[in-house]
């Protein structure tokens, strides 16, 4: 039996029978007993940094209070073995709320049933007014229209080739298609001139079966990363509610959600020229690594980590110092779930990222670390709580 106060060591031995599934239910009382035993402002950080920083801070401070001895001979970081309790080995994540709380696990019995996450689910409507569903139609040629031949791959891509040039040549009016993906969705999408586009959830993308004329312009909503196929006799113009960005040939992101305050558009390779369509507002040529922001009143650019920016179409989410309520806007949209709020979150942001392939109960258990709010799952509602 161990003593009341475990020893560094014991907590090392704890956490890793945590993570691989040997901890009994003596030592889980044990242990979280020890992690209940501190109050907020014992375990406060004053500033934001690295997971590496953070964890070595709140090391010190917790090896401080228990007045651990450390051991050259070892030098067992069993912060990080402690963080994998909930974490699941895999996950970096630091938190603030003008501080950092604690990075330990606690249970909560309000996150009973299990949300999974989202993926590959669309739906494809032709001009003719037809709709098929991406996620339950077979693999191979779903379509074919006016000499492009429309194919879905088994990785989750919508892919447009021409097919018969001639036939191609010869129709008429130009057809359009929309592919849309609900909550919990997500799509690439190949488009016949060679350019990609992948579209977050809850999002949408019109675009013609081909690219005639001078030009290639499709209209978005929601979220949308580009790889554009160079071709500089046909600019590529994507069209928001609120701007419209020209490109010859670049990679870019455009977050555009109508609930969001603002339009976002973020270059990672060439150039952009976003355009708002007021008068007293120029146009503004984007370089890589920078974002313009549209909003009312306001078109600016600024420099940011893009990295941040792409994280979701990598399978990560971000928490970049947001309102929680846009953290939590981005958890609605992929896990297909309504948040209520009961309580004041003023103030309250988090910082890291989180893989998208996690149940909801996981993320919101990782988000619960910050012991600034509770969460209860309710169906298909997610409850915040102060």
């Amino acid at each position: 039996m161990m003593s009341s106060i475990p020893t560094e060591d014991q907590l090392s031995e704890l956490a890793e029978k945590w993570r691989n599934g040997t901890i009994t239910e003596e030592e889980k009382i044990i242990f979280n007993t020890w992690y209940n035993s501190f109050d907020d402002t014992e375990l406060v950080i004053e500033e934001q940094g690295t997971l590496d920083s953070l964890g070595a801070d709140l090391n010190a401070r917790i090896k401080t209070r228990l007045s651990f001895r450390s051991s050259p001979r070892k030098n067992v970081k069993w912060w990080y073995l402690a963080a994998a309790v909930l974490l699941m080995s895999g996950t970096g994540i630091y938190f603030s709320s003008g501080s950092i709380s604690s990075a330990l696990p606690k249970e909560n019995n309000q996150l009973a049933g299990s949300v999974q996450p989202g993926g590959n689910k669309a739906f494809l409507t032709l001009s003719n007014g037809k709709k098929i569903s991406l996620t339950d139609t077979t693999n191979g040629q779903i379509a074919e229209q006016s000499g492009i031949s429309i194919t879905k791959t088994a990785s989750g891509q919508l892919v447009y080739t021409v097919k018969n040039s001639a036939k191609l040549k010869n129709a008429g009016k130009t057809e359009f298609n929309t592919i849309e993906t609900p909550p919990g969705g997500q799509y690439q999408i190949d488009l016949p001139d060679g350019t990609k586009v992948w579209l977050n959830a809850a999002s949408s993308l019109k675009f013609p079966t081909h690219f005639a004329g001078t030009q290639r312009r499709v209209e978005l909503t929601g979220e949308g990363y580009f790889e554009v196929s160079k071709d500089k006799k046909k600019p590529f113009t994507v069209v928001t509610a609120q701007q419209q960005v020209q490109v010859l040939g670049t990679h870019f992101n455009i977050n555009a959600y109508k609930d969001e305050n603002a339009t976002r558009t973020t270059l990672l390779e060439g150039s952009v020229k976003v355009l708002t369509g007021t008068q007293n507002q120029a146009p503004k040529l984007l370089s890589p690594g920078q974002q313009s922001t549209v909003a009312k009143n306001t078109f600016k650019v600024d420099h940011v980590d893009t990295d941040n920016v792409i994280a979701w179409k990598n399978g990560y989410f971000t928490f970049n110092g947001e309102d929680l309520e846009v953290s939590m806007r981005k958890l609605s949209r992929w896990y297909n779930v309504e948040v209520v709020y009961e309580g004041n979150f003023d103030n309250i942001s988090f910082g890291g990222s989180i893989s998208r392939s996690r149940s909801l109960t996981e993320v919101l258990k990782i988000l619960e670390l910050t012991r600034k709010m509770k969460f209860k799952i309710e169906g298909r509602r997610v409850i915040v709580m102060s």
